[in-house]
């Protein structure tokens, strides 16, 4: 995909994403993480056994950039995506704030409905883009306006929108709709970031919604569901961009503690085909 990148994406792909699996395998000061052997006896609630597949002792300690990979790999079988195109976040806001990082730089169009998520349009706005909001109908936003903004800028870098219970208005958008819209952006080198937290919360039956590819990336996030204080969220794109959003994610991952928690506890039967 051809899509180009802002300036302080360059600069991060000059740092090796954090690797917490590779690291471990060996004393590493420049990552500052404790000696494993540390946790190992620390007594754990019963939902934290090894029936997750993950080791008690690498509970407290710090997780890849990309996320708990036992978790991803589950997240990769639920969605039917490879294990690649997978990465957890803390919530959806730091998806959407890494997803301004890589790809926006001052000056640049982010398109949207009008009206739109207010925390999203925060994001791109504190990252210099101009964000355009754009008529919402039935089926979703008006393609025409569209290509008119595509014909007449050439900054527009993304389309961020909500097709599954759309925030504020709670609309349901076409799927048919969403992909002419995901072919005209990709024509211009432009992506679709759909925001899907609600997406899996339908009282009448399944949602169906873009499935993640190309110039396609989706966001979802358990905080919404199961609680806002969890901030466990993730990202489903190709690899290339998840590759991309590792090299930005400056932190130690997500807590393994927080992402079992979410795994085992909270919500067993978002990770589960029915």
């Amino acid at each position: 995909m051809n899509t180009r990148i802002s300036k302080r994406s360059a600069v991060a792909q000059g740092f090796a994403p954090f690797n917490s699996s590779r690291a471990t395998h060996g004393i590493n000061f420049g990552y500052a993480l404790p000696d494993p052997v540390m946790f190992a006896k620390l007594p754990w609630p019963d939902a934290f056994d090894e029936r997750t597949g993950v080791a008690p002792a690498d509970l407290p300690q710090y997780t890849d950039a990309a996320g708990l990979p036992e978790l991803r790999t589950k997240l990769a079988l639920r969605y039917g995506v490879r294990h690649d195109q997978v990465m957890l976040m803390g919530g959806a806001s730091q998806a959407l704030q890494l997803l301004a990082d890589g790809w926006i730089d001052p000056g640049d169009v982010v398109l949207t409905e009008d009206p739109s998520y207010l925390g999203a349009l925060g994001t791109f706005s504190i990252a210099g883009a101009t964000v355009v909001q754009l008529g919402l109908g039935a089926d979703g936003v008006d393609l025409n306006e569209v290509e008119a903004m595509l014909q007449t800028s050439a900054r527009v870098e993304l389309f961020y929108t909500m097709p599954a219970f759309h925030n504020p208005t709670g609309h349901q958008m076409s799927c048919d709709h969403v992909a002419k819209l995901a072919a005209l952006l990709a024509r211009n080198g432009a992506l679709l970031v759909q925001d899907l937290v609600y997406a899996e919360l339908p009282y009448n039956g399944p949602v169906h919604w873009l499935a993640p590819g190309d110039n396609v990336i989706n966001v979802h996030s358990i905080s919404k569901v199961a609680g806002p204080g969890l901030r466990v969220g993730w990202v489903l794109a190709e690899s290339d961009i998840i590759n991309r959003l590792a090299h930005l994610k400056r932190d130690g991952g997500v807590s393994p503690v927080l992402l079992i928690s979410f795994w085992d506890c909270c919500n067993q039967a978002l990770l589960t085909r029915t």
